[in-house]
């Protein structure tokens, strides 16, 4: 054998070798890549998932409920899709969600604590991001979209304004007109700086005001002892060092404490 037949001999091999190394190399690469995109899309359906959750705990709008539910089936098909067979996972059914959205009768009106607000704020937020998505994808028309962001931001104002006033009932029938009126006044604040305006705005508006009038008349608002119990447990389990955006103590006697 010559020694260009030898050179080549051993060169064509450790060349297919080495182009097969790079062809499978290059192929586990896209495969880790559509994993990992995979990953982030059943984390993004995961975090939905969980905003829709929360909003079933405090809404019953079943229209809007659906649409998101729709949208989170259709992320989990797509990170089943680009993760492939190897690594898609158990697949999302959405049927148990239906069936509760459909059930749903009732829902809580007023949030436990300071922290329970803003965790809401968050997953309306996650809602509304992910309906505006769906609407620039014609999933749902605009029409729609407005509708529905208007009755999002109309829901959660609700929630923050009838929190804030129970806080504040509950101090007041404590005594603790400081902390009362700042809770009041918290409400009204949301009220009043609301950017839509709907039939009920002033009167609620006014009807705060006269509670923190009445704090200062000396009339004391007085709730039955168990309603006082439950709330104070619901609403004040925070810690004592904890303020929330007013700079308001999130638990009832830590002005009385500090004085």
């Amino acid at each position: 054998m010559s020694a260009i037949g030898l050179i080549l001999a051993i060169a064509v091999p450790l060349t297919l070798l080495m182009l097969g190394a790079v062809l499978y190399n290059r192929s586990l690469q896209k495969k880790q890549a559509r994993q990992n995109q995979a990953r982030v899309i059943r984390q993004k359906a995961g975090d939905l998932l969980e905003a829709l959750e929360y909003l079933m705990l405090v809404d019953n709008h079943k229209d809007i409920q659906s649409a998101v539910l729709e949208r989170i089936s259709e992320l989990y098909d797509l990170a089943a899709k680009q993760a492939g067979t190897d690594a898609a996972g158990e697949p999302f059914d959405p049927e148990p969600y239906s069936q509760k959205i459909q059930a749903a009768t009732s829902y809580r009106k007023v949030l436990k604590s300071d922290r329970e607000l803003k965790y809401g704020r968050r997953q309306f937020s996650s809602i509304l991001k992910a309906l505006s998505l769906m609407a620039k994808k014609k999933v749902i028309s605009e029409t729609a979209m407005v509708e529905y962001r208007r009755y999002l931001k109309m829901t959660l104002l609700e929630r923050e304004v009838d929190t804030y006033t129970a806080q504040g009932d509950v101090a007041a029938s404590r005594g603790d007109i400081v902390t009362a009126a700042n809770y009041f006044k918290a409400a009204r604040k949301l009220l009043i700086e609301f950017d839509i305006q709907f039939p009920e705005k002033n009167a609620r508006v006014k009807a705060i005001a006269e509670k923190t009038a009445a704090l200062y008349r000396g009339e004391k608002n007085e709730l039955p002892e168990d309603t006082v119990d439950n709330l104070s447990k619901a609403l004040s389990k925070e810690a004592a060092a904890e303020t929330n955006e007013f700079g308001m103590p999130t638990d009832p006697d830590a002005v009385k404490k500090r004085y």
